[in-house]
């Protein structure tokens, strides 16, 4: 089944201009890896939808094998009132195909944890097993401890600790950033990936969740909002064309705030270009996010 985690997301920090995960449990950061960020992610919609207590949620708990010349780890075990546990979880990279080879994993750990529940999950996909007295089976749904119990609030905090919007941005830009983040990340029909750019600015933010969109034949565009370690805001758009990056734009929502003339830059194959987007596509803080990347498309196309 879908995953629970695919509309929710971990919580990032920055030091010394560089991004990690933050672990709200363990109050530590972590290296932002692919496995780790689905882990989290799945914590999240533990603690926010199924209201299980973050002090009944433990990681990394050593288990010894037979035949292991070393204790192994559990990704993620949760506890029932009485500290029982109740639930065994593995996380894997969302690339990773869940097969039987990671059910027998998390089956033999189990054997040394005795949880009634099994979930292996690659953030995309969700596989839940209970336990028998003999055997384990495969459930078709969730079980009723997990189930969602309510919404969560994802509010201008809320978007701020998962680093979509920077705690600097002006209050101008704040409505339009947290609208904009609900629209493209609270209930995503498209694919929502984390995606990587290496030798760019940190400043541009784009090493982080995106939207992506199929505009038609071999031609797609992904969209991020995304905090940079000043604390300011970025609307990121990348334009793909026949599986190929060719060009993105990076829109600076603090400097729209601020009325600054030059508020954007494009990247392409041509070189970087700055530009103005309240004035190339008619860029407010009034219009729905979706209008706004229409006419940055535009833009890009000619660019590529």
């Amino acid at each position: 089944m879908l995953s629970k985690a695919l509309a929710h997301y971990p919580q990032f920090r920055f030091k010394e201009g560089e991004k990690s995960l933050w672990n709200p449990i363990l109050k530590k950061s972590f290296a932002d890896l692919p496995e780790e960020r689905v882990r989290l992610a799945l914590v999240d919609y533990l603690m926010m939808e199924a209201e299980v207590s973050h002090s009944r949620i433990s990681f990394e708990s050593p288990v010894k094998l037979i035949g292991d010349k070393s204790s192994s780890r559990t990704d993620l075990i949760c506890y029932d009132k009485d500290f029982n546990p109740l639930l065994l979880a593995e996380c894997k990279a969302p690339e990773i195909k869940l097969d039987e080879k990671a059910a027998i994993q998390v089956a033999r750990y189990n054997q040394k944890v005795g949880a009634p529940f099994v979930l292996v999950s690659n953030g995309m996909l969700d596989f839940w097993f209970e336990v028998g007295e003999k055997n384990i089976e495969t459930r078709n749904e969730v079980p009723d401890r997990f189930h969602s119990k309510k919404e969560p609030e994802r509010n201008l905090q809320y978007w701020e600790l998962r680093s979509f919007i920077g705690e600097q941005l002006n209050p101008k830009a704040r409505k339009f950033a947290v609208t904009s983040c609900k629209t493209l990340y609270e209930n995503p029909h498209q694919p929502v990936k984390y995606l990587n750019f290496d030798d760019f600015s940190p400043e541009l933010a784009l090493k982080h969740y995106y939207r992506i969109f199929g505009l038609k034949e071999n031609l797609r565009i992904a969209l991020s909002l995304s905090a940079n370690s000043y604390g300011g805001t970025r609307l990121n758009v990348v334009l793909n064309q026949a599986g190929a990056n060719t060009a993105f734009c990076s829109v600076s929502l603090d400097l729209i705030a601020q009325e600054e003339p030059i508020n954007a830059e494009i990247h392409s194959a041509k070189g970087t270009k700055e530009i103005d987007v309240v004035k190339e596509v008619g860029f407010t803080f009034q219009s729905d996010i979706t209008e706004m990347v229409q006419g940055i498309c535009e833009l890009l196309t000619k660019q590529s």
